[in-house]
Protein backbone atom coordinates (compact mmCIF):
# COMPACT_ATOMS: atom_id res chain seq x y z
CA UNK A 1 0.00 0.00 0.00
CA UNK A 2 1.33 3.42 -1.01
CA UNK A 3 -0.51 6.22 0.82
CA UNK A 4 -0.36 9.97 0.25
CA UNK A 5 -1.92 13.06 1.76
CA UNK A 6 -1.05 16.31 0.03
CA UNK A 7 -2.26 19.76 -0.95
CA UNK A 8 -2.65 19.67 -4.71
CA UNK A 9 -3.28 22.51 -7.13
CA UNK A 10 -5.80 21.57 -9.80
CA UNK A 11 -4.65 22.17 -13.38
CA UNK A 12 -7.52 20.70 -15.38
CA UNK A 13 -10.46 18.31 -15.35
CA UNK A 14 -10.29 15.56 -17.93
CA UNK A 15 -13.45 15.62 -20.08
CA UNK A 16 -13.98 11.86 -20.19
CA UNK A 17 -14.20 9.23 -17.52
CA UNK A 18 -11.40 6.66 -17.48
CA UNK A 19 -11.41 2.97 -16.61
CA UNK A 20 -8.37 1.79 -14.69
CA UNK A 21 -7.93 -1.63 -13.04
CA UNK A 22 -11.54 -2.43 -13.96
CA UNK A 23 -13.01 0.64 -12.15
CA UNK A 24 -14.47 3.78 -13.72
CA UNK A 25 -13.18 7.12 -12.45
CA UNK A 26 -13.53 10.83 -13.02
CA UNK A 27 -10.06 12.20 -13.68
CA UNK A 28 -8.16 15.47 -13.24
CA UNK A 29 -4.60 16.73 -13.58
CA UNK A 30 -2.99 18.30 -10.52
CA UNK A 31 0.42 19.16 -9.07
CA UNK A 32 2.19 19.70 -5.81
CA UNK A 33 3.32 23.27 -6.53
CA UNK A 34 6.95 24.39 -6.63
CA UNK A 35 8.66 27.73 -7.19
CA UNK A 36 9.84 26.45 -10.58
CA UNK A 37 7.39 24.57 -12.80
CA UNK A 38 10.15 22.06 -13.62
CA UNK A 39 10.08 21.04 -9.96
CA UNK A 40 6.34 20.45 -9.73
CA UNK A 41 5.26 16.93 -8.77
CA UNK A 42 2.53 15.89 -11.17
CA UNK A 43 -0.40 13.54 -10.58
CA UNK A 44 -3.52 12.29 -12.26
CA UNK A 45 -6.34 12.27 -9.71
CA UNK A 46 -8.87 9.45 -9.97
CA UNK A 47 -12.23 9.64 -8.18
CA UNK A 48 -14.56 6.65 -8.21
CA UNK A 49 -17.72 7.60 -10.06
CA UNK A 50 -19.84 5.38 -7.81
CA UNK A 51 -19.06 7.55 -4.75
CA UNK A 52 -21.71 10.14 -5.55
CA UNK A 53 -21.04 12.89 -2.97
CA UNK A 54 -17.26 12.60 -3.24
CA UNK A 55 -17.42 12.56 -7.04
CA UNK A 56 -19.65 15.66 -7.04
CA UNK A 57 -17.10 17.51 -4.89
CA UNK A 58 -14.31 16.27 -7.12
CA UNK A 59 -15.99 17.58 -10.26
CA UNK A 60 -16.63 20.91 -8.55
CA UNK A 61 -12.96 21.51 -7.71
CA UNK A 62 -11.76 24.78 -9.21
CA UNK A 63 -8.81 25.03 -11.56
CA UNK A 64 -5.93 26.90 -9.92
CA UNK A 65 -7.18 26.24 -6.38
CA UNK A 66 -5.59 23.96 -3.80
CA UNK A 67 -7.36 21.02 -2.19
CA UNK A 68 -6.24 18.60 0.50
CA UNK A 69 -6.34 15.07 -0.89
CA UNK A 70 -5.69 11.69 0.69
CA UNK A 71 -5.51 8.50 -1.29
CA UNK A 72 -3.44 5.68 -2.70
CA UNK A 73 -0.62 6.11 -5.19
CA UNK A 74 -0.89 3.97 -8.31
CA UNK A 75 1.03 3.89 -11.59
CA UNK A 76 1.36 2.24 -14.96
CA UNK A 77 4.23 0.93 -17.05
CA UNK A 78 5.17 4.32 -18.58
CA UNK A 79 7.53 6.24 -16.23
CA UNK A 80 7.11 9.47 -18.21
CA UNK A 81 3.47 9.75 -17.15
CA UNK A 82 2.35 11.23 -13.82
CA UNK A 83 1.62 8.95 -10.88
CA UNK A 84 -2.05 8.28 -10.22
CA UNK A 85 -3.79 9.01 -6.93
CA UNK A 86 -6.93 7.01 -6.24
CA UNK A 87 -8.69 9.62 -4.13
CA UNK A 88 -10.02 8.56 -0.72
CA UNK A 89 -10.91 11.96 0.81
CA UNK A 90 -11.16 15.57 -0.37
CA UNK A 91 -11.07 18.76 1.72
CA UNK A 92 -11.63 21.96 -0.27
CA UNK A 93 -11.94 24.37 2.67
CA UNK A 94 -8.23 25.09 3.24
CA UNK A 95 -5.99 28.19 3.17
CA UNK A 96 -4.71 29.08 -0.29
CA UNK A 97 -1.06 28.78 0.77
CA UNK A 98 -1.39 25.53 2.75
CA UNK A 99 1.31 22.97 1.92
CA UNK A 100 1.19 19.25 2.76
CA UNK A 101 3.20 16.48 1.12
CA UNK A 102 3.34 13.26 3.14
CA UNK A 103 3.78 9.79 1.70
CA UNK A 104 4.00 6.30 3.18
CA UNK A 105 5.12 3.52 0.86
CA UNK A 106 4.86 -0.07 2.01
CA UNK A 107 5.64 -2.07 -1.14
CA UNK A 108 9.19 -0.81 -1.63
CA UNK A 109 12.48 -2.63 -2.06
CA UNK A 110 16.15 -1.85 -2.58
CA UNK A 111 17.77 -2.48 -5.97
CA UNK A 112 21.29 -3.59 -6.81
CA UNK A 113 22.52 0.02 -6.97
CA UNK A 114 24.19 0.67 -3.63
CA UNK A 115 23.66 4.01 -1.80
CA UNK A 116 25.75 7.00 -2.89
CA UNK A 117 26.63 9.78 -0.45
CA UNK A 118 26.87 13.28 -1.94
CA UNK A 119 28.70 14.52 1.16
CA UNK A 120 27.97 16.25 4.44
CA UNK A 121 24.93 18.47 4.32
CA UNK A 122 23.75 16.77 1.13
CA UNK A 123 21.67 13.69 0.60
CA UNK A 124 22.59 10.05 0.34
CA UNK A 125 20.56 8.31 -2.33
CA UNK A 126 19.88 4.97 -3.96
CA UNK A 127 17.46 3.59 -6.51
CA UNK A 128 14.40 1.72 -5.24
CA UNK A 129 11.37 0.00 -6.71
CA UNK A 130 7.75 -0.12 -5.62
CA UNK A 131 4.97 -2.41 -6.80
CA UNK A 132 1.21 -2.41 -6.98
CA UNK A 133 -0.77 -4.77 -4.76
CA UNK A 134 -0.15 -8.40 -5.73
CA UNK A 135 1.14 -7.27 -9.11
CA UNK A 136 4.20 -7.42 -11.35
CA UNK A 137 3.73 -3.74 -12.25
CA UNK A 138 6.72 -1.86 -10.84
CA UNK A 139 7.87 1.73 -10.96
CA UNK A 140 11.34 3.00 -10.13
CA UNK A 141 12.39 6.08 -8.20
CA UNK A 142 15.17 7.31 -5.95
CA UNK A 143 15.29 7.24 -2.19
CA UNK A 144 17.02 10.28 -0.68
CA UNK A 145 17.95 10.56 2.99
CA UNK A 146 19.47 13.45 5.00
CA UNK A 147 22.56 13.22 7.20
CA UNK A 148 20.52 11.97 10.16
CA UNK A 149 19.49 8.81 8.25
CA UNK A 150 22.66 8.02 6.31
CA UNK A 151 24.06 5.58 8.86
CA UNK A 152 20.75 3.75 9.02
CA UNK A 153 20.51 3.46 5.24
CA UNK A 154 24.06 2.13 5.02
CA UNK A 155 23.32 -0.51 7.65
CA UNK A 156 19.89 -1.52 6.35
CA UNK A 157 20.64 -1.65 2.63
CA UNK A 158 20.51 -5.10 1.05
CA UNK A 159 19.73 -5.65 -2.62
CA UNK A 160 16.13 -6.90 -2.88
CA UNK A 161 15.32 -6.14 0.77
CA UNK A 162 11.79 -4.86 1.40
CA UNK A 163 11.17 -1.82 3.56
CA UNK A 164 8.49 0.70 4.54
CA UNK A 165 9.26 4.40 4.20
CA UNK A 166 7.71 7.72 5.21
CA UNK A 167 8.64 10.99 3.54
CA UNK A 168 7.63 13.27 0.71
CA UNK A 169 7.71 13.07 -3.08
CA UNK A 170 9.60 15.41 -5.36
CA UNK A 171 10.15 15.50 -9.11
CA UNK A 172 12.30 17.43 -11.54
CA UNK A 173 12.04 17.66 -15.32
CA UNK A 174 14.69 19.24 -17.54
CA UNK A 175 12.02 19.64 -20.23
CA UNK A 176 8.24 19.61 -20.09
CA UNK A 177 7.84 16.21 -21.74
CA UNK A 178 10.90 14.51 -20.28
CA UNK A 179 10.85 11.56 -17.92
CA UNK A 180 11.11 13.10 -14.46
CA UNK A 181 13.75 12.57 -11.87
CA UNK A 182 11.43 11.22 -9.18
CA UNK A 183 12.51 10.84 -5.57
CA UNK A 184 11.03 9.96 -2.22
CA UNK A 185 12.81 12.03 0.42
CA UNK A 186 12.70 9.86 3.54
CA UNK A 187 12.13 11.14 7.04
CA UNK A 188 11.98 7.58 8.39
CA UNK A 189 12.04 3.99 7.14
CA UNK A 190 11.79 0.56 8.71
CA UNK A 191 12.70 -2.99 7.77
CA UNK A 192 11.89 -6.43 9.08
CA UNK A 193 14.73 -7.78 11.20
CA UNK A 194 16.84 -10.26 9.34
CA UNK A 195 17.07 -13.62 11.03
CA UNK A 196 20.55 -14.93 11.63
CA UNK A 197 21.39 -17.75 9.32
CA UNK A 198 21.48 -21.06 11.14
CA UNK A 199 24.81 -22.77 11.07
CA UNK A 200 24.29 -25.61 8.65
CA UNK A 201 25.43 -29.10 9.53
CA UNK A 202 27.78 -30.25 6.81
CA UNK A 203 26.89 -33.83 5.90
CA UNK A 204 29.67 -36.20 6.67
CA UNK A 205 31.28 -38.04 3.81
CA UNK A 206 29.54 -41.34 3.14
CA UNK A 207 31.17 -44.39 4.72
CA UNK A 208 29.57 -46.75 2.24
CA UNK A 209 32.00 -48.74 0.12
CA UNK A 210 31.77 -50.75 -3.08
CA UNK A 211 30.32 -48.13 -5.47
CA UNK A 212 33.48 -47.96 -7.58
CA UNK A 213 34.56 -51.57 -7.20
CA UNK A 214 32.91 -54.01 -9.55
CA UNK A 215 33.14 -57.76 -8.88
CA UNK A 216 34.10 -60.13 -11.72
CA UNK A 217 31.15 -61.66 -13.57
CA UNK A 218 30.45 -65.06 -12.14
CA UNK A 219 30.63 -68.04 -14.52
CA UNK A 220 27.29 -69.12 -15.93
CA UNK A 221 25.67 -65.68 -15.84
Amino acid sequence: MNFITATLELRSHQPDEVTVHGITYSAADAVIPATDSRGETRFRLLCYTGASSKNATFKDMKVGKRVLISGHISFGDDPTKPLDIQVSTIETNIPGNMYVNQVIMGNTFFTKKTPTDKGEGKSMYCKIGTTLDNSDTTTWLFLEVPDARKKKLSEYYRSGRNFCVQGYLREYRAGDNDEPYRALVATEFTVRKEKAKLAGTTPKASTAVGYDEIDPTPEGY
